[in-house]
């Protein structure tokens, strides 16, 4: 049985995010907005909460946004984050997008000092880990536009 040496990049979740296929391609987040009462969410899904209906459309959302709120942890994140240093403080935010939607998102940035509420930030995804395959499997996070 001959093993899959074609190595990829998945995302945590599917529906997430879509990654680059190629270095002129950026990643985006993936949300779903309802074509008839118009609610936008952050994750692929195939109904609506608001109104329940299941006429929706698969949309790619906008790369940045604004800190709406955040906060510095001073504890292991819990998975499937899973920071190099468990004992290093991490940044955890709230971003609005400008779809009308607010994603939680691990930040970049764990410095208070250099954190705003209202400041730009932007997308980014990093390596979370391999899987079974040896995949990398990619999980995003914002960080402030410089």
């Amino acid at each position: 049985m001959k093993e899959n040496t074609t190595k990829k990049q998945v995302p945590t979740k599917e529906g997430m995010l879509k990654l680059p296929t190629s270095p002129k391609e950026q990643p985006s987040l993936l949300g779903s907005r309802c074509r008839s009462c118009g609610e936008t969410y952050f994750i692929i899904r195939n109904r609506c909460e608001q109104c329940q209906s299941e006429d929706l459309e698969h949309i790619e959302l906008s790369r940045r946004g604004k800190l709406h709120s955040y906060s510095i942890m001073y504890y292991p994140a819990p998975p499937p984050y899973k920071p190099p240093d468990p004992f290093v403080p991490y940044g955890l935010g709230w971003i609005e997008l400008p779809e009308g939607l607010a994603v939680l998102s691990h930040l970049t940035e764990n410095n208070p000092e250099k954190l705003r509420v209202g400041m730009e930030m932007e997308l980014i995804v990093e390596k979370l880990e391999e899987d079974e395959m040896g995949n990398e499997v990619m999980y995003y996070k914002f960080r402030p536009v410089k």
